[in-house]
C-alpha cells in the first residue's frame, strides 16, 4: 500500500530457513545451500564460494570479507589502429573482484580488483562456513563498474579518449575472501596484498 514499507521476509528463496546477516546487512546467507541473497529491490539468490586461503598467506584466524566476483567479457573501439594494438597487448583480465562490504577506504581495493583480475589461477574457491563481513553493495551496479576498471586498465597503455570500452556480464557470485591481522595492518590471504588496518570495519 501506498506509505507503508515493504517488508521482505529474511529467509532463503530456496530453502525457506532463516538467513545469515548483521543489522547493517543488504546481503544475506544461507550457508546449507551455499546461497547469497540480495535484498535491494527483491530477492535475488548468487552463489556463496569461499576463496581458499594460500600456504604462508599468514596466520591467526581470518576475517572474511565479501566481494562480488563478476565474469564478462570487455571490447572496445579505438579510434586509431596504434591504441588498438597498445591494448590488444595487455594481458586479459580474468573475474572482476569488487568490494561488497562498506569500507572508509574503498577506494584501496581498486587495488585488490586488479591483483585478483591479473592472478585468476591464484584464487581457488569452494565452499565454506564462517561468518561473513555484511555486504552492501547492489549487484545492479557492477556492470558499469567493470566497465570503469577496463577502461582504466586501458588506460594504462595508451590514452583512452574517443574509447568506447563495453562490458558484457556473463557470471557473478559472491565470495568471501580471507584476511589475516598483520602488526599495523591486514593482509588477503589469497596473494598477501596489504590494507591499512582501517580498511577493514568488523
Amino acid at each position: 500500500m501506498t506509505g507503508e514499507a515493504l517488508l521482505i521476509p529474511l529467509v532463503c528463496p530456496r530453502c525457506g530457513g532463516e538467513l545469515e546477516g548483521g543489522e547493517k546487512a543488504l546481503v544475506f546467507l544461507c550457508h546449507p545451500c551455499r546461497l547469497a541473497v540480495s535484498m535491494h529491490r527483491s530477492p535475488r539468490p548468487f552463489p556463496l564460494l569461499y576463496a581458499t586461503p594460500a600456504a604462508g598467506k599468514g596466520s591467526g584466524e581470518p576475517v572474511y570479507a565479501p566481494f562480488w566476483r563478476l565474469e564478462g567479457k570487455a571490447s572496445w573501439r579505438a579510434p586509431d589502429e596504434e591504441r588498438r594494438r597498445a591494448y590488444d597487448r595487455l594481458t586479459p583480465l580474468g573475474p572482476l573482484f569488487f568490494p561488497a562490504f562498506w569500507s572508509p577506504r574503498a577506494a584501496l581495493y581498486d587495488n585488490l580488483t586488479l591483483r585478483y583480475a591479473l592472478a585468476p589461477a591464484s584464487i581457488l574457491l569452494g565452499p565454506g562456513e564462517a561468518p561473513v563481513l555484511d555486504g552492501v553493495l547492489d549487484p545492479a551496479d557492477l556492470p558499469e563498474m567493470a566497465r570503469l576498471t577496463w577502461l582504466a586498465y586501458l588506460d594504462r597503455a595508451s590514452d583512452v579518449s574517443g574509447v568506447e570500452c563495453l562490458f558484457e556480464p556473463t557470471g557473478l557470485a559472491y565470495v568471501a575472501v580471507p584476511f589475516v591481522r598483520e602488526a599495523d595492518h591486514w593482509a588477503d590471504g589469497v596473494l598477501g596484498i596489504h590494507v591499512p588496518e582501517g580498511g577493514l570495519v568488523r
